[in-house]
């Protein structure tokens, strides 16, 4: 198996199920709670429905006893022909308004429970910490998002609802059967346990392949993410056939799990057909001799055949329903695992620390280490695990006894080889991961000891590669808060007034996803304003100038230096000329401080930092010859 399989084989077909079909449902119905009264009132509706769909076989035995086989004279039999139809007439007219009642009121309680369960995935998943994406591809937990929350809306606005109105409407039958001959009714419940036991294999096989589904849907979706957000890439490289046959590959594997079902129909529908059919065929035998034996009339007999087609017909339909019922709880169980899932960032109780941070930073004796992912046994895809470190797992070291200081307003600098671990301080100063030994302080308050919320508000980040989202700059700039009052002054400070005078709607202009319409550099300096206006103590530059030109590089330098004014700040940095005017550089090295010091110490001091400075002055040189 290759190595893109051993990825996706993080979600296993055979995982393990979170609960049993009961357990699940009664978790999902769960969230019905806050639409209790229109519950009620759809059950009332439907228990109308099923009421009235039972007067049918009753008006035609009417019509057959006593309008079409009576002694009565032709002026009586016709009266009680246009009574009875005027009867049948008016329970079609109550049952159409009706049942059009209750389709309205199911489908807005039942949009507006996915709503719910949808906001409340969405906000669970801004809650997580980066160890869940980190192991979960995008697309993959966009299905969670989306097609099994569809699934879901379907087993509200159709399973659930279609199923309660079979019971009733199969309890009303059932009831008005033994009524008219307890003798019929028995042998048409005959065939019930072939029915039940029937169901009971073709719902184990039907849920194996629902539980396949689900995880090919996640697997295509996961692929067309990665590679259309990819494309440039795909092109560049000429790998358009390649990807085309692994996706040919996913889709098949897609297709025949779906095909899994659709056998496992072709054989449950034909089977309950013949079942059903071999019990009217008794029905009728046994009917004929009570007739002629006069037992019973002629329209009970009729009425009987009625009723147990539609006896069998929810039966069957319920295979429809089982269809519904086990996508959504294929679905359920990935959705509710997603939702189990307990962050690793813990917010404690009383949370410490001010609203507003000094800017004093130390790193104590700090050790982190990246789960690994080649020992998952294939099962990354389970969260049901919250990820705790209750459960030991093997971690790649990244940091190993890291000790610094940052004074506040002091600026700092990080350098060092790929892999040093320059980008995990940062994701661990704002609790994008908690340490597993040592401390991170903040003003002198350990950062486990924060509220997340309350620490990153303090800590403002200008990435190598800024993120844009779609909307307006202006929603960019202030990433939707309304009270951003220094806007208009870092706009001014960092250069960005110029870019915005060229663009056709100035500040309002609507950027595409990514910003697509700006340029690279364009783009880092609306990430400048944007922390500029948020005006944090604490300001974190990692690699923000790396994969800009050396002429866009000079123009955002007074950007920056507007932006580190006044406040601390810690610059990582592969280009060592960005670092030079820093008040301290911090030198790590397998994730240790190897050495610090001013530019010029560390140049004096003929180490680590010299030989990188003197690598990247060689390879300068050679490129400019």
């Amino acid at each position: 198996m290759t190595a893109y399989n051993d990825i996706f084989e993080q979600e296993h077909e055979d995982q393990k199920a979170t609960g049993s079909d009961a357990h699940l449902l009664r978790r999902l119905m769960g969230y019905l709670r806050p639409y209790m009264p229109q519950v009620v009132v759809i059950l009332l509706l439907l228990v109308i429905v099923s009421a009235l769909g039972i007067a049918g076989p009753w008006l035609v035995k009417l019509t057959i006893d006593r309008a079409l086989t009576s002694d009565a004279s032709n002026a009586e039999r016709l009266t009680m022909l246009l009574r009875i139809t005027g009867i049948y007439i008016g329970v079609l007219v109550v049952t159409a308004g009706v049942h059009y009642a209750q389709i309205m009121m199911l489908q807005t309680t039942g949009q507006r429970v996915m709503f719910d369960l949808r906001r409340q995935l969405f906000r669970h998943l801004l809650r997580q910490d980066m160890t869940l994406f980190d192991r979960q591809p995008v697309g993959r937990l966009m299905t969670r998002l989306t097609s099994d929350i569809d699934a879901l809306n379907e087993l509200f606005t159709s399973g659930v609802v279609t199923v309660a109105m079979d019971v009733f409407t199969l309890v009303f039958i059932m009831g008005a059967m033994v009524w008219m001959d307890w003798r019929l009714a028995l042998l048409s419940f005959s065939i019930i346990p072939c029915l039940f036991l029937l169901s009971m294999v073709f719902r184990s096989r039907v849920r194996r392949a629902f539980r396949k589904i689900r995880v090919r849907v996640a697997r295509i979706n996961s692929f067309l993410q990665e590679h259309l957000a990819g494309i440039s890439v795909v092109q560049s490289f000429g790998q358009e056939p390649r990807r085309l046959r692994r996706f040919d590959q996913l889709n098949e594997d897609h297709t025949n799990a779906h095909l899994e079902t659709v056998a496992a129909f072709s054989v449950f529908f034909p089977a309950v057909e013949v079942l059903s059919t071999a019990a009217v065929t008794l029905l009728l035998w046994k009917g004929a001799g009570l007739v002629a034996s006069e037992a019973i009339t002629l329209g009970t007999l009729v009425a009987f055949v009625q009723y147990a087609q539609r006896f069998y017909r929810p039966i069957s339909d319920l295979a429809e329903k089982v269809n519904i019922l086990q996508g959504a709880m294929a679905a359920s169980e990935r959705i509710f695992e997603l939702l189990d899932r307990q962050p690793n960032i813990r917010t404690v109780a009383e949370p410490k620390g001010s609203d507003r941070v000094r800017g004093e930073v130390v790193f104590d004796n700090v050790r982190f280490g990246y789960e690994a992912t080649s020992n998952d046994g294939g099962n990354n895809d389970s969260m049901a695990n919250n990820g705790s470190d209750d459960e030991p797992r093997e971690r790649k070291i990244v940091l190993d006894g890291l000790s610094f200081r940052v004074e506040a307003g002091e600026r700092i600098a990080i350098v060092g080889s790929t892999g040093a671990g320059k980008t995990t301080v940062i994701s661990l100063m704002t609790r994008f991961y908690d340490v597993q030994e040592g401390r991170i302080l903040v003003d002198g308050v350990d950062v486990r000891e924060w509220e997340p919320r309350g620490l990153r508000h303090n800590i403002g980040v200008v990435l190598q590669d800024p993120r844009l989202f779609s909307g307006t700059l202006r929603e960019n700039l202030t990433l939707w808060r309304d009270n951003v009052d220094k806007l208009d002054d870092a706009i001014e400070r960092v250069g960005l007034d110029s870019v915005i005078a060229g663009l056709p709607d100035g500040i309002d202009e609507v950027m595409r996803e990514g910003g697509s319409r700006l340029s690279t550099g364009e783009r880092q300096l609306v990430a400048f304003a944007r922390a500029l206006a948020h005006d944090p103590p604490i300001l974190v530059l990692d690699e923000a100038t790396a994969s800009v030109d050396s002429e866009t590089e000079a123009r955002i330098q007074a950007a920056i230096e507007e932006l580190l004014r006044g406040r601390t700040s810690i610059t990582i940095a592969h280009r060592l000329s960005t670092v030079r005017n820093a008040d301290r550089i911090l030198v790590l090295h397998k994730g240790r401080l190897h050495e610090q010091g001013t530019h010029r110490e560390l140049m004096d001091h003929d180490g680590l930092y010299r030989r990188l400075v003197d690598m990247q002055l060689k390879s300068a040189s050679v490129d400019a010859s």
